[in-house]
């Protein structure tokens, strides 16, 4: 019953309290981009870098540029290729397909596509850069 002890716990009692509410706070911010990063894993389609792209309000051919600006990827004729340091990630298959030309000859045509594993590794390698998708630019400003 002595006076300071009543007032330390409650000192404590509201510090904690305030804490509690800042993670409560901190963990409403965070989960849409839980969510969202499941949902991402979770789907086994490939997808063009245009796709992933427009997540950064850019086209396919400005995210191709920065991705060889940043290490990611180089080109080989008409197709990028990831750098040996991010090719056993996973993050991308090639596609081939057969296209008919004009004259009605056919052309196979090499692709590369990107898992979601390679999109979240993007994301991640880009927000590192200062990159980020539009649905965290409208966030942050």
């Amino acid at each position: 019953t002595d006076p300071d002890t009543i007032i330390r716990l409650a000192t404590t009692l509201k510090q904690e309290r305030q804490e509690k509410l800042l993670l409560k706070q901190r963990v409403n911010e965070l989960q849409p981009k839980a969510d969202y990063t499941d949902s991402i894993l979770q789907n086994k389609a490939l997808v063009t870098i245009t796709f992933i792209a427009k997540d950064y309000g850019m086209s396919g051919a400005a995210m191709n540029r920065l991705l060889h600006e940043l290490g990611v990827q180089y080109r080989q004729g008409d197709t990028w290729l990831l750098y040996a340091t991010h090719q056993k990630k996973g993050w991308t298959q090639s596609e081939t397909k057969e296209v008919r030309r004009a004259d009605g000859s056919k052309k196979l045509v090499a692709s590369t596509k990107w898992t979601q594993k390679g999109r979240l590794g993007l994301y991640e390698l880009l927000k590192e850069n200062g990159v980020l998708p539009l649905i965290e630019q409208d966030q942050t400003a």
